[in-house]
């Protein structure tokens, strides 16, 4: 059996939560690792080039102390670079103390007031440990292509991070799944129960239905009375049925007189509203709209139940309905703002004193957002409420 509504709800919001916060978790590790990798790296050109300087510095420091003239003589006929001993990671350049180039085996523009710098793909150290010998103040070594490893790492980071995130999906899935076979266990148990009853239900309320309108020689208050009983249980039966079988099947849609249903449905509540003296008042419109039946149905039935329910002996209900919206207006006991965003939520209710299972308005409202109506309720504690349907 597929989640209801609700399970997928609740497996949506478990697992909003669980993968922003395990999707944050992962970015800022990734994030910090990158940075690590990063830095290890650099730290590692740093160490690898400082002491590449300082060979070709004491090469330098050499040359100039033994009065050695080989190695200038090098530097004066061939390039720099074949000079000193060094890998073919680097090149090297020579400046003097007016920072103008002696030789020079690359032609980037060097800032020698740096120390430690990356340009334009390419990382640059200055040396100052030659100390004029030679002429040498500067000692400038290139290393190229660095950022060719930064793109590894980045690469290397993107591809682990992308794995962790799709694990991190695919368990949250598994964990949300597992988390809620008990209760959809419970859930589907708990819906045979119900359709066995409503089915059994079926029969005897069709028949007492039936039976009240072949009562003779009875008091006219108590046919009203059992007449109201029956067509409450029958109201309950009819909502619980709906509930049950709305997830489970598409409902073939039709136009719909509404205004003719509503003249049906106030003939059908009719020994109710008598019984508690409710005044109806009409002001309809012609209306049509294409729409499950058996959803307008219920929808209209669960607003008028509601309203005559929580309504107060010899009270009034008010319904209009044009082109935009249809509403219902009662003269009840009203409803507590802080309750007002609990109502439409399944197996909740507004009051304890009057019966019902809380199933009637999440119909109202799981009918509303299957056909985009737009449901508004305003109340008063005391005075009633006003429920309206925008189509």
């Amino acid at each position: 059996m597929s989640l209801s509504a609700y399970e997928k709800k609740s497996l949506v919001h478990f697992l909003l939560i669980y993968l922003v916060s395990i999707y944050s978790f992962i970015l800022v590790l990734a994030y910090m690792i990158y940075m690590i990798e990063i830095k290890n790296t650099y730290e590692t050109y740093n160490f690898q080039i400082r002491a590449f300087a300082s060979s070709v510095s004491h090469q330098i420091v050499t040359a100039h102390m033994m009065h050695d003239n080989h190695l200038l003589q090098c530097l004066e006929q061939n390039d720099v670079n074949d000079c000193f001993s060094h890998s073919e990671n680097y090149t090297v350049s020579l400046y003097d103390e007016n920072n103008k180039p002696l030789f020079t085996g690359f032609q980037d523009t060097v800032d020698l007031n740096e120390t430690f710098y990356v340009k334009d793909d390419n990382l640059f150290y200055v040396d100052t440990s030659a100390q004029l010998h030679l002429g040498v103040k500067y000692i400038v070594i290139k290393k190229e292509n660095v950022r060719q490893e930064v793109r590894a790492i980045q690469s290397k980071v993107f591809f682990y991070l992308l794995m962790s995130l799709l694990f991190a999906t695919i368990l949250g899935y598994v964990l949300a799944r597992l988390f809620l076979k008990p209760i959809k266990a419970e859930r589907e148990a708990l819906d045979r129960f119900i359709k066995d009853s409503t089915h059994e239900l079926n029969t005897p309320i069709t028949a007492i239905l039936m039976s009240i309108e072949t009562l003779k020689d009875i008091d006219p208050k108590k046919k009203k009375r059992i007449e109201f009983s029956g067509k409450r249980i029958a109201s309950l039966y009819a909502n619980m049925s709906y509930m049950l079988i709305h997830d489970k099947q598409n409902e073939l849609k039709s136009v719909v007189d509404v205004k003719q249903l509503i003249h049906e449905r106030i003939e059908y509540f009719q020994e109710v509203l008598e019984y508690k003296s409710i005044h109806v008042s009409l002001d309809l419109a012609e209306k049509t709209l294409l729409i499950g039946k058996e959803s307008i149905l219920k929808l209209i039935d669960n607003l008028l139940t509601n309203a005559i329910k929580y309504n107060v002996i010899g009270g009034h209900i008010g319904i209009v309905l044009n082109e935009e919206y249809l509403s219902v207006t009662d003269s009840g006991i009203g409803i507590a703002d802080a309750k007002l965003g609990e109502i439409l939520k399944r197996y909740k209710r507004a009051n304890t004193v009057k019966g019902g299972f809380g199933i009637g308005l999440d119909i109202v409202n799981t009918v509303c957002k299957d056909n985009h109506f737009k449901l508004e309720i305003e109340s008063k504690l005391n005075e009633g409420s006003i429920f309206k349907v925008y189509f």
